[in-house]
């Protein structure tokens, strides 16, 4: 009786802060009557923020000429064109007279909003370790369009290993166990120093297999960084996102200097702090009260996935896992909505021990290395939780991988 009586007032009074924040995301609105730029504005109005965030650019890489780009990409030629990622072009390159092959990243800021350049160059002035593609140098001369110069990783991205079978399906060809193991532990050490070594924890935001890259060994490197952000940081945009978004209507656009103040509320009350200083109406107005309630309002999504939050990189780690396991490519990288389906279907097969889940095509030597494999899909299975609190920290899971390791090996 008593837990029921606890989870009902959770519940009310999770509801009752629910209205009172609506309320301060409103008055945001109201006080502010300039609508948010478009991302197809010019970037020079960013450029006072630039240049207070990356005063000195010599930390973060070599500063290249921006006809060094254009020679090294051929003039940004198709045949060095290697993808179109979400925060840009990607070309493979040569910067002469070095003979060693680079990968430029074009960003026109008036198709890609600054905020992802932001964040990766916010990233690498905080982060210098091997477990990430290392950023060699910039060209920043345009006004508009940035690019960002990396090394080279030979081997690509783990989605790069894939072939069609004759029924259509797309699938893994890595057929080594051993070698699919060694590539999740080491996106999993990659995470690990960012959720647990890194103050305060940085979130990735993008893990997929487009994401882990390979070097001629498979050993890994994790890019795609556009998105990297400490975790406050992704706190507060969800908070603005998610009152951006009030079906009412009453709570759109852009709400100036009130957002900062009202998504740092956000950031206190998950931290769980019980006093907030400020003589703000949108903070004093707050109630502060656990971070677990918070967790109620802000990770009570339906996929679970709890955005912004190192809890939603064990999720995306879990979907790679899962890959790893059945051959199946492509899962990571759609989203939950998309991808829903088929990650039930796994998860029930993997409840009711169905092993045929497995990827035929992998090369498993004896009855040992088979319960490894079943043991990494029940792994992927607890990282996709649909609770976020009740995931296991990246820490945990690189842990159980090793040990799974050791265990093959015996």
């Amino acid at each position: 009786m008593v837990g029921i009586y606890d989870s009902w007032e959770r519940l009310v009074r999770a509801t009752l802060l629910r209205e009172e924040l609506r309320q301060i995301a409103r008055q945001c609105s109201r006080s502010t009557s300039s609508s948010s730029s478009s991302s197809s504005s010019s970037f020079s109005q960013f450029a006072p923020i630039f240049h207070s965030v990356f005063p000195n650019f010599s930390k973060i890489g070599i500063s290249f000429k921006y006809e060094q780009i254009q020679k090294a990409t051929d003039d940004f030629s198709d045949k060095n064109l290697i993808k179109h990622g979400h925060s840009g072009d990607l070309f493979r390159g040569k910067l002469y007279p070095s003979t060693s092959t680079v990968v430029i990243k074009r960003t026109d800021l008036l198709l890609v909003s600054p905020d992802a350049y932001f964040l990766e160059l916010e990233f690498y002035s905080k982060v210098n370790h091997s477990g990430f593609v290392p950023l060699l140098g910039h060209c920043f001369e345009d006004e508009n369009i940035k690019f960002l110069v990396y090394e080279y990783v030979p081997n690509g991205d783990l989605s790069s290993f894939s072939f069609t079978k004759p029924n259509g399906n797309v699938s893994l060809k890595l057929v080594s166990w051993r070698t699919r193991m060694q590539i999740a532990i080491g996106a999993a050490k990659s995470l690990v120093y960012l959720h647990h070594e890194c103050n305060p924890p940085l979130v990735h935001g993008d893990v997929q297999a487009s994401s882990i890259l390979l070097d001629y060994h498979f050993h890994v490197q994790l890019g795609s960084l556009s998105r990297a952000c400490d975790e406050e940081n992704t706190l507060l945009n969800r908070a603005t996102r998610t009152y951006e978004g009030d079906t009412s209507g009453r709570a759109t656009g852009s709400w100036g200097s009130e957002v900062n103040h009202f998504g740092k509320v956000q950031v206190d009350l998950v931290k769980g702090k019980r006093e907030i200083s400020s003589s703000s109406d949108a903070q004093s107005s707050a109630v502060p009260i656990s971070s677990d309630i918070m967790k109620l309002i802000y990770e009570g999504d339906t996929s679970g996935r709890a955005i912004g939050s190192c809890e939603s990189d064990v999720y995306c780690f879990g979907k790679v896992l899962l890959e790893l396991v059945t051959g199946k490519l492509g899962i990571s990288a759609l989203s939950d909505a998309m991808a829903q389906d088929w990650l039930q279907l796994m998860l029930q097969r993997i409840e009711d021990y169905e092993t045929n889940i497995i990827d035929p095509s992998l090369l498993i030597s004896n009855s040992s290395e088979f319960d490894n494999v079943w043991a990494t899909a029940v792994l992927a299975k607890s990282c996709l939780d649909p609770v976020p609190s009740s995931r296991p920290q990246m820490k945990s899971v690189l842990k159980d991988l090793k040990g799974l390791k050791t265990f093959a090996r015996e």
